[in-house]
């Protein structure tokens, strides 16, 4: 391990390897731009858990619960084996889109390349006034007044010497910045380099034959969706991004990329404005459409009957940062257990997320005197909060959600970091930083005053505010006011 790396804080060791992430290509040797595309940007999003475990892997004996738990690197893709075949079904798919293309009626479109439940209902509003376009095998192209497309069939063949160019060209950039991988990191990397290339070449093929008068996204930051707008941006068509959720990482979501980004609140606004190398033409706050339902507490709810804990994902490959491990979701879990033990009357209800490892949790749990009062639950977040007595969350939107229902909030961060949402910061949430404070915490909401509860109610208030905007039930409107001004342009 080099001296910097041990002797550096917490802080500046978060700092150093999202500093590698983005200066790797900083050498004058070495040119990241294929066709046109800048592939320093779309490589990061490959980059940020293999850059944070690189450097956990400099501590052996903590290291080791994650070196268990990663996955094998994914294969290179293979060529099709009878090339003849592969290249008339090409011909035939490309035919296809064009049949598709052609039969559209109308000439400025709005195309929704990419899923995401968070743009359903901005998606049908849409639909009923302007022409939207998805792919056929998108779940949008079942929705009354969508039109649906074949898109052109990916290649099989990547062009290795790009391949093997832009691979070198991350470790040896890494390298200088004091960063190398280890070995599987280095597989999957040249696995994702290949995906990533053709990938990007086959939406550069369906945005051209397509030619949309804009594309509308839940995300602008990470493959593929960031494939969307930088080819959006080389073929002049412009990209509208809507937040889809609240920016529980730190740095990651710092660069905005899109030509036109809606916003829930001010915060993520200002953090744009502040660190965006980028600048978007428009960046608005807008609210989140999904929030229409709700209007902010105006009491602490203290009934319920169970504790909810909702987990962020702990996976290897979601830990995006040196301080950010594994383990943390099971050693909150076993400082939950250890409450239980002294709470005889409380139950467990456990939300994990949907990339977090439920079986590792229940083997945990298999082995601990309070497993019969305690479950894991695949019902739906918000049909749960409504029954808890305490909601324990993690750097997580669901911490927000359970304050619309003005339940009580426990911040749940075991990380050496600093926690990433400022739910202890605003007063609208109790601290769980450690084993002990979290069970201190649990203990004590017996004794939670009158006075705790207006403090309480005031943060949550000033905190929706911020991070969610005006809660006046106008947000889907707003936004899709705001897409139809662009596609009039």
């Amino acid at each position: 391990m080099n001296a910097f790396l041990l002797d550096s804080t917490v802080a500046d060791l978060d700092r150093f390897a999202w500093e590698a992430i983005c200066n790797w290509s900083n050498d004058p040797s070495i040119n990241p731009v294929i066709a046109g595309i800048d592939y320093a940007e779309l490589t990061r999003f490959c980059l940020w858990d293999k850059v944070a475990r690189s450097i956990r892997a400099q501590n052996p004996d903590r290291f080791a619960f994650e070196q268990a738990r990663l996955k094998p690197p994914a294969n290179s893709i293979q060529p099709h084996p009878n090339r003849l075949k592969f290249g008339l079904k090409q011909a035939l798919s490309r035919f296809s889109a064009w049949k598709d293309i052609r039969s559209l009626t109308a000439k400025d479109y709005l195309y929704v390349p990419c899923w995401h439940p968070t743009l359903q209902s901005v998606v049908r509003s849409l639909s009923e006034s302007v022409a939207v376009v998805t792919p056929q095998a998108s779940h949008f192209s079942q929705f009354p007044n969508i039109h649906s497309v074949r898109l052109p069939l990916s290649s099989d063949r990547p062009n290795l010497s790009q391949v093997e160019l832009l691979h070198h060209s991350i470790l040896t950039g890494l390298k200088q910045q004091g960063i190398e991988l280890i070995q599987r990191d280095v597989i999957e990397l040249r696995s994702q380099i290949i995906q990533l290339l053709l990938r990007t070449e086959q939406i550069e093929a369906e945005l051209s034959m397509l030619r949309p008068k804009a594309i509308l996204l839940f995300a602008d930051n990470h493959f593929p969706v960031q494939s969307y707008v930088l080819v959006g941006r080389k073929l002049g068509i412009p990209t509208i991004m809507t937040q889809h959720g609240l920016d529980c990482e730190q740095y990651c979501l710092e660069e905005a990329y899109a030509d036109y980004i809606s916003v829930w609140g001010t915060s993520r606004l200002q953090r744009y404005q502040t660190r965006s190398t980028w600048q978007p033409i428009q960046l608005q706050v807008n609210g989140n459409p999904d929030y229409d339902c709700f209007t902010p507490p105006t009491q602490i709810d203290r009934s319920g009957s169970y504790w909810l804990w909702a987990t962020r994902p702990h996976a290897p490959e979601k830990c995006y940062l040196p301080s950010r491990y594994p383990q943390e979701g099971i050693e909150i879990l076993n400082a939950l257990l250890g409450a239980l033990s002294r709470s005889p009357k409380a139950r467990l209800v456990i939300k994990p997320h949907p990339l977090d490892d439920v079986k590792l949790y229940q083997s945990t749990i298999n082995q601990h005197s309070t497993r019969d009062r305690v479950v894991i639950s695949s019902d739906a977040v918000r049909s749960l909060i409504p029954a808890a007595r305490v909601v324990i969350s993690e750097d997580s939107t669901v911490g927000l959600e359970a304050m619309f229902f003005g339940k009580i909030v426990v911040h749940a961060h075991f990380a050496a970091s600093d926690p990433v949402m400022p739910f202890v910061k605003y007063q609208a949430a109790l601290p769980g930083y450690s084993a002990e404070m979290l069970q201190t915490t649990l203990e004590m909401l017996d004794q939670f005053s009158e006075v705790q509860e207006k403090q309480l109610l005031a943060g949550q208030a000033q905190l929706i505010q911020d991070f969610v905007g005006h809660c006046d039930g106008q947000a889907q409107k707003r936004v899709t006011t705001m897409v139809r001004k662009i596609l009039e342009q």
